[in-house]
């Protein structure tokens, strides 16, 4: 939805998928369980990045794994699933914050 105000505005925006360390102020070296996350960026003489969800500004805790015009083009997971008509999937995104 932000992407889609500000490009109505005439402001280029671009859709941001990746992960979100959920633990401000973590200890240096601690794994957490990242939670899959996206965010809006825009141009304003150069790419400025938001979360509306968390109402913060982009920072550390955010860690970028594609950008793109919406989620279709940076889905978090994507593939071509061929075999019995069974399925299952798991993901599980580990997050240590190093400095």
């Amino acid at each position: 939805m932000s992407v889609g105000l500000l490009r109505s505005l005439g402001i280029p925006a671009r859709y941001v998928s990746g992960y979100l360390h959920p633990k401000p102020g973590a200890p240096i070296g601690e794994a957490v369980k990242g939670e899959s996350h996206a965010w809006v960026e825009w141009w304003d003489g150069s790419w400025t990045g938001y979360d509306p969800t968390n109402v913060v500004e982009i920072g550390t805790r955010h860690v970028t794994l594609g950008r793109g015009r919406d989620y279709k083009d940076v889905p978090p997971l994507k593939g071509i699933f061929s075999g019995p008509r069974s399925e299952g999937h798991s993901v599980v995104v580990e997050v240590t914050r190093l400095a």
